[in-house]
């Protein structure tokens, strides 16, 4: 009775800057959204119709609230289901409030924010007075920005968990969180069912690949800003979205990425190496190979939408690719510090080939935004595949050599 009791208080301040999207006649009897509303739910002050926020002139693609049906999905759920969404939060005062002497930081209301970050409907009185209790410990602030977590999983029973706890345990109170599963069989769906109510939205259905399981996540994002943390992978720990936040102050930027650095961890969960470098040194290394780790990474929807999503015809190099897409006017902040632990016998370091093969189609699809010449692309291909051949042998021999 305790556990449950401790369980529901959890819940209610996971889901605290939730607000309800939709009116309870939308609803089942279980609280869930009818099929018949699903996709018809306008709100024009946020820019939404038929489940859809209206693109902005220039976007790539549409944002939705759910995913479009589908006859092979197996399964779907989340808060969203129930009909509660979250948003960014801007305090905005009123001209009274901005001409008096006395003005105070602490003076105005809370709005819900529309998919551009301007205020567009004042929040409810509860929600108000949540977002104030929060905010009241921290230097003063206006802007309290949604941030989206992505976790695309298929067939990770072993590791999702963890990832999952280090998602919802985070001290940040405006995170969203999205799980794409591609259809897996091996428990996985009961681990995402087992946290659901944590959980913004979930789906469970085959697709066709890691990448095309990513932009059905970004498809569904509300936030101002992306992280991708896959199965396996998980935060530092759990102050690292507050630690950008309210000492780096990077999601006030204008930056499309924000990145720290790595820590590689094997099985028994023991840190054996660090990875991510400055802005300098990862802009220059980023012609050669994939030098941002991409679990440290958070990017800006409107970086999404101005360049448009991930390649889903690559396999392995998808988050390398979109980076050289916009090599040129990519804008990015380095922040030194750990922010991300991964797993160091991920799927990339198993196809190194494969890796290699799609660096090199990926640098000759944007050579033109990376300034190298052919010559100079092929010959770090034969170089890195080389080097690749070598390693293997070494470790051929070893093994040989240990029997």
């Amino acid at each position: 009775m305790l556990e449950d009791k401790m369980n529901n208080q959890k819940q209610k301040e996971y889901n605290k800057l939730s607000y309800k999207l939709i009116p309870d006649d939308y609803l089942d009897s279980s609280g869930k959204i009818k099929e018949e509303f699903k996709y018809k739910i306008n709100i024009p002050e946020l820019k939404i119709k038929d489940s859809k926020f209206i693109p902005n002139s220039g976007d790539k693609f549409e944002t939705m609230l759910f995913l479009p049906p589908n006859s092979n999905r197996i399964a779907e759920g989340g808060l969203r289901i129930k009909g509660l969404f979250k948003f960014s939060y801007k305090k905005v005062k009123s001209d009274f409030e901005e001409n008096k002497n006395n003005a105070s930081e602490n003076d105005g209301i809370w709005y819900i924010c529309d998919l551009d970050g301007n205020p567009a409907i004042p929040a409810p009185d509860d929600l108000q007075e949540k977002i104030n209790q929060y905010t009241s410990n921290l230097s003063p602030t206006t802007f309290l920005p949604l941030i989206t977590v992505i976790t695309v999983v298929y067939n990770g029973a072993k590791y999702l968990e963890d990832t999952i706890k280090s998602v919802i345990n985070q001290t940040y109170p405006n995170v969203e969180y999205i799980i794409i599963d591609g259809g897996s069989t091996d428990g996985t769906i009961d681990i995402i069912k087992k946290y659901e109510d944590y959980i913004d939205y979930w789906v469970s259905e085959p697709d066709r690949g890691i990448y095309d399981a990513m932009n059905k996540g970004i498809d569904l994002v509300t936030g101002e800003w992306i992280n991708f943390m896959n199965a396996g992978d998980k935060f530092f720990n759990d102050n690292t979205i507050f630690f950008i936040y309210q000492n780096v102050k990077s999601f006030d930027s204008n930056y499309d990425i924000v990145y720290g650095k790595a820590g590689v961890i094997d099985e028994k969960r023991e840190l054996v190496s660090i990875q991510g470098l400055n802005e300098r040194e990862s802009f220059r290394k980023l012609k050669k190979y994939m030098s941002i780790p991409h679990q440290s990474t958070f990017y800006r929807l409107e970086f999404f939408k101005k360049i448009g999503k991930y390649d889903d015809n690559l396999k392995l190099a998808g988050d390398y690719e979109i980076l050289l897409r916009n090599y040129k006017n990519l804008q990015v902040r380095f922040i030194d510090s750990i922010l991300s632990l991964m797993l160091s016998n991920g799927i990339a370091a198993k196809l190194i080939d494969l890796t290699i093969n799609e660096f090199t189609e990926s640098k000759l699809k944007n050579k033109e935004q990376i300034n190298l010449p052919l010559w100079y692309i092929k010959t770090c291909h034969i170089f890195m595949i080389t080097k690749s051949k070598i390693k293997k042998f070494i470790s051929f021999m070893n093994n040989s050599f240990l029997r």
